[in-house]
């Protein structure tokens, strides 16, 4: 007999099952998310760095940030124009690239051995760090922005990060957390072969889900954004306006959302 597993956002039982995909038997819980029980998943990339060339398509050093990096950064300074921002399970560091940049002082935090070592090498600008938690160096209260993207999608556990992060964040500090939209309606038509059920992706969020676990947190949504994309197609431009048309419409498959520490 199976056991119902426990929601990672709000700790209460799971009301429903509904079904497998992958690696990934996901759960649905009254708060709205919808998450692969713990007990049965197991990590695609315990046992390989994401960023190895191995893996993924080789960057090309140094790095330049493209639209894709310029558009995250500017929901940043709609509420926040300078400070300290850490990029939160930043990658190859191509969004704190575009942050200092934009007058920032950019921290990368990566658990990804190889993209902090090629940043480290070529990227001293940027301050670099390898790990799945805020070191101890980075003191509570320094940090004026945090930035999430794609990463509470991956997480067991994600009120511990969001505890964390609301402890290095000064007081009406920014957390900007983008994820897959689980309430877009392309999610709804194709059900459980939407592109972003995938095997590394243990949490499925809507905007209500989503909001209700990071104000649980102590924090308090000032807006909220859709892409139709995971990324800009900066070779035809052109394609932008319809996108954003197909998001007013319920299509964004990409939900961004912006909060300010409050307690």
């Amino acid at each position: 007999m199976s056991v119902t597993p426990k929601c990672p956002a709000c700790g209460i039982d799971a009301t429903a099952e509904i079904g497998q995909a992958g690696a990934c038997r996901l759960w649905r819980c009254a708060c709205g998310l919808v998450f692969a029980d713990r007990a049965t998943w197991s990590d695609p990339y315990s046992a390989r760095d994401y960023y190895d060339p191995a893996n993924q398509p080789a960057e090309s050093y140094p790095l330049r940030f493209t639209a894709t990096e310029r558009d995250r950064i500017s929901t940043v300074r709609r509420l926040v124009r300078s400070g300290r921002l850490l990029d939160f399970g930043g990658g190859t560091g191509k969004t704190a690239l575009a942050a200092h940049a934009a007058g920032f002082s950019a921290i990368v935090l990566e658990d990804s051995h190889k993209a902090v070592e090629y940043g480290r090498a070529h990227h001293s600008e940027i301050e670099w760090h390898e790990g799945k938690t805020i070191p101890d160096s980075i003191a509570d209260g320094s940090l004026d922005v945090v930035t999430l993207f794609h990463v509470m999608e991956h997480l067991l556990d994600p009120r511990a990060l969001l505890a964390q992060i609301h402890r290095k964040l000064r007081h009406g500090g920014l957390l900007v957390v983008e994820v897959p939209n689980w309430g877009s309606h392309m999610r709804c038509l194709r059900g459980l072969r939407w592109e972003f059920v995938l095997d590394h992706h243990v949490n499925h969020f809507t905007s209500s889900s989503l909001a209700r676990l990071v104000e649980n947190a102590g924090f308090a949504r000032r807006a909220t954004e859709f892409r139709r994309t995971f990324a800009i197609n900066e070779g035809q431009p052109w394609k932008e306006p319809l996108k954003k048309l197909l998001c007013l419409l319920g299509f964004g498959d990409i939900l961004r959302c912006s909060f300010l520490k409050t307690a």
